[in-house]
């Protein structure tokens, strides 16, 4: 079965469990530079274009783009669509339209939403859980696969949520050391 191509940006993320951002990335240093660089000429006042409402040059207005529900989900990465269109060359209207921009642009983006989407590097940054892929491979004892989330922990089970929306506990004994370490790892604050 596919996944739907709205999992994507999370699973390029599958470095599988990234440590939350230990430091608020500077949006006039680090992020600005990309914005500039690769969507100023489609979305900035200063080019007279504004394609799609969308305007990053103009702090204002591109605030009123960020928080909950909106493009741009501080906190969540793989829950704001600016970030999806940028590191999903495979979803419709992807960013930039002249083909991608460099990964490290990408992450660079994708750390600066994580660690709070905020314009000031001295802004508060935003508590929240560390984010997981919906999808994750998981292996037993013998070497056999499946792909499946990680819901949690419970006693001496990996209780895994299988990608049908059912909830599955597995015993932690019967995975492989890699797979009862990621367990871990997710289980982790």
């Amino acid at each position: 079965m596919p996944f739907p191509r709205t999992l994507f940006p999370a699973l390029l993320a599958a470095s599988a469990v990234a440590p939350a951002a230990t430091y608020a990335v500077d949006f006039e240093k680090e992020v600005k530079p990309i914005l500039k660089k690769y969507c100023y000429e489609c979305h900035s006042e200063s080019a007279k274009k504004e394609k799609a409402g969308f305007v990053f040059d103009n702090l204002k207005r591109f605030a009123k783009d960020i928080g909950t529900n909106l493009v741009i989900e501080p906190g969540k990465p793989s829950a704001s669509h600016f970030y999806e269109v940028i590191a999903d060359p495979n979803v419709d209207n992807a960013m930039p339209p002249d083909g991608p921009m460099p990964q490290k642009d990408i992450d660079k983006i994708r750390e600066w939403i994580a660690a709070g989407a905020a314009f000031d590097p001295n802004a508060p940054k935003v508590a929240f859980k560390k984010e997981l892929p919906p999808i994750l491979k998981w292996t037993n004892a013998e070497g056999r696969s499946i792909k499946a989330g990680f819901e949690r922990l419970e006693g001496e089970n990996v209780v895994l949520k299988m990608p049908d929306g059912k909830y599955v506990q597995y015993p932690l004994s019967k995975l492989s050391p890699e797979s009862q370490q990621l367990a871990r790892e997710c289980a982790a604050p």
